[in-house]
């Protein structure tokens, strides 16, 4: 507790926590967004479902094989629900937080801005639906919702971050908390295709992308201009504060979107 005393109360550690949080919420306006913006986006799943390993038997029986495994299957519900927002939260608290890593903070928060610019700018262009809405998998909810669009997988922005992340963590692989962070990215893109929220390819792309925005020069690495530290630090505290627990707020709603979208629907008396 008194290292996150101690951290909360550094401006240089408030400024990238909120820069980090925004980022996120920019990511999730795009998508409320793009029910609006990205209906000119092209629909091409008939013609990606011409390829290899997108069959209806193969997705069934992969799902199928993880599910008679109830161990393994709730492990891996466990973490692809971790997964986005999750696995963003637990690397910046290790890097920024416990380790107070600035340096490293900065280029993951600008790996992170990139990714969403590319993988935004392609859904704008086409998109594909995921196998679990293409085959309308039992138990699955094909809806978008405030979290999630049913048009943002190819390429997985789920598994780009934990590509991201595995990059951005690997020189602190033998600290007990790297092993950690990276043994749980690394779940993450078997638990995205088993549980069919992904195909095999969207996995695929999204490390090329992960790979891409990791090559970014040091020098094009973001920086907080001089002039925020100037902020009062109680207005900033504050800021951070309602952020942070903006933040929880979406990461509950994540565990379970449908429920809390159907909760949120009778709330407004819509159907």
């Amino acid at each position: 507790m008194n290292l996150l005393r101690q951290r909360l109360s550094d401006p240089r550690v408030l400024i990238r926590l909120n820069a980090f949080v925004l980022s996120y919420f920019g990511w999730i306006l795009f998508g409320i967004l793009y029910g609006y913006i990205g209906r000119w986006s092209v629909n091409v799943t008939n013609e990606f479902l011409k390829l290899p390993l997108t069959s209806r038997t193969l997705v069934y029986s992969v799902l199928d094989t993880i599910k008679a495994i109830p161990p393994l299957y709730e492990l891996f519900r466990a973490v692809y629900y971790l997964g986005f927002a999750g696995s963003i939260g637990m690397m910046v608290v290790y890097l920024l937080i416990y380790l107070y890593d600035l340096e490293t903070s900065d280029e993951l928060l600008s790996r992170y801005l990139l990714a969403y610019a590319i993988a935004g700018s392609i859904y704008m262009m086409f998109h594909i639906y995921a196998p679990h809405v293409v085959y309308r998998i039992p138990g699955y909810s094909s809806e978008s919702t405030l979290l999630t669009r049913q048009e943002f997988v190819f390429p997985s922005l789920h598994n780009t971050f934990a590509a991201i992340n595995i990059l951005t963590i690997w020189k602190y692989r033998k600290r007990l908390g790297g092993k950690v962070l990276i043994a749980v990215n690394t779940l993450i893109p078997f638990a995205t295709v088993f549980l069919a929220h992904h195909w095999i390819y969207d996995v695929i792309t999204g490390f090329l992308l992960a790979v891409l925005v990791s090559k970014v020069p040091s020098r094009w690495v973001l920086k907080a201009p001089e002039k925020i530290y100037s902020l009062e630090f109680d207005s900033l505290k504050a800021i951070t504060m309602v952020n942070l627990l903006l933040a929880l707020i979406v990461f509950i709603i994540a565990l379970s979107p449908g429920r809390w979208m159907l909760l949120i629907k009778s709330l407004l008396g819509q159907p």
